[in-house]
């Protein structure tokens, strides 16, 4: 029986080498971006590869998520990385949040009724989510629960902030929903990034001086490469990781946990 994985935001960047990961690993592909013409090209060259399927459209619009939840049903997917979001750079704070979390809800509340039973969701947080810590948490959380995010966009008055804010909410998001997931024996977790060798970073880079100072005092100060974040999601989606669930796992060498505090200083 073909098993599928579906990949968002998989056009480029993290997204693009998690896919290339979960199809050596043996999954078929069901690969969604907003861009059409640079997913089919990435489509055309994975299928030498397995089969592979592509949805474009915006996920923001609730018609595109009914249409791509529909085609996961269809595929029988058991699989889920979604890595599809926008940096400080690429909006204002509105559109950061609608992309990064409110898009991420209606995802996953739809995914619940049509992926299938044991399957493994992995969502992308960011380590910009580990450096508000717990400030926002009681916020997010009553938003989440509530299914009402107005308070977030009233909280959110700048572009890094509003990030910082959708991320954690990602986050919080795979935290909050574990519970009823592990009733159909499904898991749901997040992967938090840090500084990724990808165009979006390098473009978030030259905008934002402290995150070469953050590089500089990692303490494996270089860049990571897409892949060893795509890695961490296929390991995640597999069986090994089957008792893994509601958790975050920072891929960010070592600077929340380290090297932040140099920063800081």
């Amino acid at each position: 029986m073909t098993e599928y994985a579906m990949v968002t935001g998989a056009a480029s960047g993290m997204g693009r080498a998690t896919a290339e990961v979960m199809q050596a690993a043996g999954w078929s592909l069901l690969l969604v971006d907003l861009d059409a013409r640079r997913l089919e090209a990435v489509c055309a060259e994975l299928r030498e590869h397995g089969p592979v399927d592509f949805l474009a459209g915006d996920l923001t619009d609730a018609a595109f998520i009914e249409q791509l939840l529909k085609t996961m049903a269809e595929r029988g997917t058991s699989a889920v990385v979604h890595c599809a979001g926008i940096s400080p750079t690429m909006g204002v704070p509105a559109r950061i949040l609608d992309v990064n979390l409110a898009a991420t809800i209606a995802l996953v509340d739809g995914l619940v009724d049509v992926i299938a039973d044991s399957a493994a969701v992995v969502l992308f947080a960011s380590s910009a989510a580990h450096m508000i810590a717990t400030t926002f948490d009681e916020q997010i959380s009553q938003a989440l629960g509530a299914r009402d995010l107005a308070p977030l966009y009233a909280l959110a008055s700048s572009p890094e902030l509003a990030y910082a804010i959708s991320k954690r909410g990602v986050l919080l998001l795979a935290r909050n929903r574990a519970t009823s997931f592990g009733k159909r024996n499904m898991r749901i977790n997040s992967i938090s990034p840090g500084l990724i060798d990808t165009p979006m970073s390098r473009a978030e880079m030259v905008q934002q001086p402290m995150m070469e100072t953050m590089l500089k005092n990692s303490p494996l100060p270089r860049l990571a490469l897409p892949q060893e974040v795509g890695k961490v999601a296929a390991f995640l989606c597999g069986p090994d990781a089957s008792f893994i669930t509601g958790t975050d796992i920072l891929v960010d060498g070592g600077v929340m946990t380290v090297g932040l505090d140099v920063v800081m200083d």
